[in-house]
């Protein structure tokens, strides 16, 4: 074989792995139960009202974590959805924490104010914490259990979550 014949086949090779490596990440991140349970990576953020929150914070408690971005019509359509659910999560012993995956505070601020929403959104400025959670999209619903563990990743919010949780 010659050089040429070798660069493109090892060239077609190599294009195969990584569209197969992108097609199982993105089937996985549409939603389903973490198979091999996960230890949920640690993360500090600073919130649109300067604090400071930590994953470590809610350690009794189920977690939802909501990867969003204002631009996004999707996350758009969903926040409302979250806000009128926002206390009940609250009363079941799960923790809604909404993280802005890489937009300035003041876009975020403005947008929550304008809209109303009772929520303190972490952000995620340097895009850390997604890169960690291996966000590939927006929106994306991690949910992380009492024991800190991933038990499901994905572009919805299961309507059975609290079961999962639960788990």
């Amino acid at each position: 074989m010659n050089k040429i014949t070798i660069k493109g086949t090892l060239f077609f090779v190599l294009s195969l792995f990584v569209l197969s490596s992108q097609n199982v990440s993105a089937s996985a991140s549409i939603g389903q139960s973490a198979k091999e349970k996960v230890v949920a990576p640690e993360f500090t953020l600073g919130t649109t009202q300067g604090k400071t929150v930590s994953l470590k914070d809610f350690k009794e408690k189920g977690k939802v974590l909501f990867f969003f971005t204002i631009w996004c019509p999707y996350c758009r359509q969903k926040l409302p959805v979250l806000a009128k659910e926002y206390e009940q999560f609250r009363s079941q012993n799960i923790e809604l924490l909404l993280i802005d995956a890489g937009e300035s505070k003041l876009k975020v601020s403005s947008f929550i104010a304008k809209e109303q929403l009772p929520f303190d959104v972490l952000l995620d400025t340097s895009m850390k914490t997604s890169e960690a959670y291996e966000v590939i999209g927006v929106p994306t619903f991690v949910l992380v259990s009492k024991d800190g563990l991933i038990v499901y990743q994905g572009n919805d919010l299961p309507r059975d979550y609290k079961e999962i949780l639960a788990q």
